[in-house]
């Protein structure tokens, strides 16, 4: 029996997560779900993951970057890719690239909301893509 490959979706936002949920599920992923920052290591350590949507703006503006920096900092999941998912382009008015912004970002992809779930999908494959690749 192949081992399904899972998402862990963090988002502070409940009905993003219900939404996306079902289009990962309905696609072969096994998807964990946390709704704050504080949430992502007590999930990693217990879901251990294969990806994380992540979203930058939860308990505070940039908690995506701190969650992303603790989690690429620490041996044990470095290698876990990160696909940040974030209204921040539409909310702030500011917005990043992965090509110019993911060295400090700490992120493997980077996207805006909404994203369509065709488009996720994709994204989500070729970071899984890449990080087999990379083992």
């Amino acid at each position: 029996m192949n081992k399904k490959t899972k998402i862990l979706l963090v988002d502070n936002d409940v009905d993003f997560i219900d939404l996306n949920k079902a289009v990962l599920e309905n696609n072969g992923f096994e998807v964990a779900v946390a709704f704050s920052g504080r949430e992502v290591m007590d999930k990693v350590r217990f879901e251990q993951p294969d990806l994380i949507v992540l979203d930058l703006m939860m308990e505070k503006h940039d908690t995506g970057f701190g969650v992303a920096k603790e989690l690429k900092a620490d041996p044990l999941y470095r290698n876990i890719p990160i696909l940040m998912l974030t209204a921040v382009g539409s909310e702030t008015g500011m917005d990043f690239s992965q090509e110019l912004d993911g060295y400090w970002m700490k992120t493997d992809d980077y996207a805006s909301k909404p994203l369509m779930p065709e488009e996720l999908v994709k994204r989500i494959n070729a970071l899984l893509a890449r990080s087999k690749k990379e083992e």
